[in-house]
């Protein structure tokens, strides 16, 4: 059996939500240091976590000075994200952004780490920090989609659709970590890959960005099986949002 250890580990480049939406992955780089004492170690913390607030605040006021352009972001969207995302990665690299197109005369702002654990403490730290601007709300990770919607969503992968209406899961537990299989007709060897990004990415939306890394501890790929035995012991997928929410708050009683 195969299992995606975390989704971190696929970048979420696309988001099927219907929205005006640009996905910038930047570039990180790894750096590797020899470390000495702990007394350098310390500093060197101390000094990184001052220059992220920094750039943290840099961004923020660089974004309400330009408010009023950015909110015209629908009339160019590429030129006006692509702004966005060069002053973000000034903080860090890797983040994504997206913007909704205004609804009630407000435009939600997605910060994402997507997908990537090691970016979730500065995202909730941008969002933190995010002034009040009139006509903006600012959002940490993606967000779980309506339940409506959900049941008539279609994610095309190559020439397949996905409907999370049509497909199963199964849980593993094992102590306090949980683990997902979920299964779908349209595997093959041969598009595995394709299908697995199209998968995770389904997670992100069921889920949500932050539960879909921090509440499943892996997830696999299955073909959805043909015998009646089988499928009695599986689960409508439109059903895991409320199974994994029960799973951890069982784990608190």
């Amino acid at each position: 059996m195969l299992f995606l250890k975390g989704p971190q580990s696929i970048s979420h480049n696309q988001n099927p939500m219907t929205k005006t939406t640009l996905l910038i992955t930047l570039l990180a780089f790894s750096l590797t240091y020899c470390r000495s004492q702990p007394t350098m170690e310390a500093a060197r913390d101390i000094s990184t976590t001052s220059g992220k607030q920094d750039a943290i605040n840099k961004f923020w006021k660089w974004f309400q000075t330009n408010e009023k352009k950015l909110r015209g972001f629908e009339r160019n969207p590429d030129k006006i994200l692509g702004e966005v995302l060069d002053n973000a990665k000034q903080i860090e690299n890797g983040l994504a952004i997206e913007f909704e197109p205004p609804n009630n005369n407000i435009v939600n702002v997605t910060i994402s780490a997507d997908g990537d654990r090691n970016l979730f403490p500065i995202v909730k730290q941008i969002v933190e920090k995010a002034p009040k601007i009139q006509g903006w709300n600012f959002i940490a990770f993606r967000q779980r989609m309506p339940a409506d919607k959900l049941k008539t969503m279609v994610l095309k992968v190559q020439d397949h659709e996905l409907s999370p209406a049509k497909m199963k899961f199964f849980p593993i537990v094992s102590g306090d970590s949980l683990d997902i299989i979920v299964y779908i007709n349209q595997v093959t060897e041969k598009n595995f890959n394709q299908m697995a990004y199209a998968m995770l990415t389904l997670m992100d939306n069921i889920l949500g960005e932050y539960d879909c890394v921090t509440k499943v501890r892996s997830y696999d790929l299955q073909k959805m099986p043909t015998k009646k035995e089988e499928l009695d012991g599986l689960q409508p997928l439109l059903d895991l949002t409320a199974y994994v929410d029960r799973f951890h708050q069982s784990k608190h009683h």
